[in-house]
């Protein structure tokens, strides 16, 4: 819910370049495996005592390989005329042969920043410029001036900057230079970020330096950028308390129904309870009210929201936007509730009230308890997507609220369950009826794909997937439930057959089970995404909690009787289990495989307890039913 200016690192340089000298590049050391390498990055700040004020940065980037040629030929920087003017002082380019080429105003450009397909946000606008004559072992250098006019609270100052990035550092260093009566609340987050702070007359100078910074190497399933990379955070804000008060007076003007909303939420909660109602109201603005960009024009363009009038008219609008009109008509019904502010795609840094949302949803009161409701969240019953469960939230209310967390989901709510009733004819032939129902996420996950694709690539997908059972299998028959009934959980059937199933070994049978092992389990190998390392350096972030349940109910023929059943599995800690165990009664066979995760975030120190689990699904499904004739 940020304007695109206040999303992006505030721009800068030390306090020197203010005196346009430039710094002398450090000589450059070699790294191991960099595409490039950060030679100087200085930012410095003045800060005015409204909030406002001014920031230049300079950075110069030695290229090393064709692949960073191709990443810095363009140099990108957006920002918002409602809050900011941004200046190219310089743009040169230091070739390998001690030339220095400054690039010509042609290759700078100031261009309105692309919206949705062909829109254009007016507002925001974007600096472009194009390096020329590259090659490996050029630099190039820029300095920016941006003046911020507007803070987005008015009298306060906010800030934050990483130290690092994917490529090394030599230098990296940040100036703040503010009022000595204005009180900066800042932390550092990482080592080796040095700090000093002066003052001179009525100002007072902070400055923050790291150097020989090496580069950090993406892993998958690592935690988002954010959440690991050494970083500076600072702001004039006291509390949280003061955020919640700041919104909540900027958005209530904007959360009024009109007549057009009130005949609305009346016909929408006709004859319906509460819990009903709140429902109704949710699934209308989920799925009536398109999830569109809107102009970010007007004061405090990216965070005030559009009036709620305006976007039940216009039947579009951003998270802001669809979150004011659902408080509004939630209150219309009757039911207390308030915009909140969150941040799904990263935990924010709770020990400091820097402006990290990017996001609004909606809170409902329910006795002492505040229920949280996303309703850019489409075609599903879930009030939440999963990337939005134990993340921090603010509610935003007239006397301010602290920061609280939505609830880590039970494992067993974001449910994959396969039942499987199969029949082992006298003849070894296998006749199998496999059902699969979802819960949760996996709902979400398989009724959007299926929705996705064509009948025809529906049914290829399963016939594929039956192959997978034996070499002979076929699929006789296939039915999805409604795709578009969110009120019911989604459900496949699958009518499968094989002839030659059961493996003949002189007086014995061997059988799989169709439900051991990842066979038929679509889930686990996509939220399990990053354990296939054997080494780590992040820990492992999961998209989700979630559960996988297969049980397989097999009968055997008259004259057979079990031999031998898989070993039971029990692998198990605290955060996760993976389970196997197998029953045998006259004639039948039970199979029951179970994998549970609790948890979405994996320590170091826990991760090879995991890869253990991990590794040990991928046998699963090599044990086997023996049978023999009956004595």
């Amino acid at each position: 819910m940020r304007s695109p200016t206040l999303s992006i690192v505030v721009l800068g340089a030390i306090a020197a370049i203010f005196a346009q000298e430039v710094p002398s590049p450090k000589p450059l050391l070699p790294f191991d495996n960099a595409n490039a390498v950060v030679r100087y990055d200085c930012t410095a700040v003045r800060i005015n005592e409204d909030g406002t004020g001014e920031s230049l940065r300079h950075y110069r980037v030695a290229l090393l390989t064709d692949r960073a040629i191709r990443q810095y030929a363009q140099d990108e920087t957006v920002y918002n005329l409602g809050y900011d003017t941004v200046e190219v002082i310089a743009a040169r380019v230091h070739l390998p042969d001690g030339t220095v080429q400054d690039v010509d105003a042609s290759s700078i450009k100031d261009v309105p920043l692309p919206a949705f397909g062909k829109f254009f946000l007016q507002n925001v606008r974007e600096k472009i410029i194009t390096f020329p004559a590259l090659e490996k072992g050029s630099e190039i250098e820029i300095q920016y001036r941006e003046i911020t006019h507007e803070a987005p609270m008015d009298g306060q100052f906010d800030f934050s900057e990483y130290f690092e990035h994917t490529d090394p550092v030599q230098l990296k260093t940040i100036t703040i230079d503010a009022p000595e009566q204005m009180t900066l609340h800042w932390k550092t987050r990482g080592e080796g970020i040095a700090h000093s702070e002066t003052a001179s007359g009525d100002r007072k100078l902070h400055v923050w330096t790291i150097t020989d910074g090496q580069q950090m190497v993406p892993e998958p399933g690592m935690p988002p950028f954010p959440e690991v990379a050494r970083q500076l955070l600072v702001t004039t804000v006291p509390d949280w308390e003061t955020w919640s008060r700041w919104y909540h007076d900027l958005a209530t003007p904007e959360m009024v129904a009109d007549s057009s909303i009130r005949a609305e939420v009346a016909e929408l909660v006709k004859g319906k309870n509460r819990d009903q109602a709140i429902r109704a109201i949710f699934q209308f603005v989920s799925n009536r009210i398109r999830y569109v960009d809107t102009a970010l024009t007007g004061r405090k363009a990216g965070y005030k929201p559009e009036a709620a009038a305006v976007t039940y008219r216009n039947k579009y609008g951003v998270c802001r936007d669809k979150a004011a009109l659902m408080v509004a008509m939630l209150r219309e019904a009757g039911i207390e509730s308030d915009i909140v502010l969150m941040n799904p795609a990263w935990k924010i840094d709770h020990e400091i009230p820097v402006d990290q949302f990017n996001h609004a949803i909606v809170s409902v009161r329910d006795g002492g308890k505040q229920i949280y409701i996303d309703p850019t969240v489409e075609k599903t019953t879930e009030y939440l997507a999963a990337n939005e469960q134990d993340r921090a939230v603010l509610t935003c209310t007239q006397e301010g609220e602290e920061l609280a967390w939505t609830p880590l989901q039970d494992a067993r709510d974001n449910l994959y369950r396969v039942n499987c009733d199969s029949k082992i004819a006298a003849d070894g032939n296998l006749s199998a009826n496999i059902t699969i129902s979802t819960r949760g996420l996996p709902d979400l996950m398989f009724r959007g794909y299926m929705q996705s694709i064509s009948p025809e690539e529906r049914d290829m997908l399963f016939r594929s997937i039956v192959q997978g059972i034996s070499p002979k299998a076929r699929m006789d028959s296939l039915f999805i439930s409604d795709m578009t009934d969110l009120d019911t959980p989604l459900e496949i059937r699958l009518n499968v057959t094989s002839a030659d199933y059961a493996i003949r070994a002189g007086e014995f049978w061997l059988l799989g089970s169709v439900v051991l092992g990842r066979r038929l389990d679509f889930l686990s190998s996509s939220m399990l995404s990053g354990s296939e390392l054997t080494e780590r350096r992040y820990p492992l972030r999961l998209e989700s909690t979630f559960a996988v349940q297969m049980t397989e109910t097999i009968e055997i023929p008259s004259g057979k009787t079990v031999r031998s059943l898989p070993e039971a599995v029990d692998v198990s800690a605290d955060e996760y289990r993976l389970s196997r165990r197998c029953i045998s009664k006259p004639r039948q066979v039970t199979v029951q495989q179970t994998l549970e995760v609790h948890a979405l975030d994996i320590p170091l120190s826990e991760y090879h307890a995991l890869l253990e689990m991990v590794n040990r699904m991928e046998t699963l499904d090599r044990g086997k039913i023996i049978l023999t004739t009956k004595s």
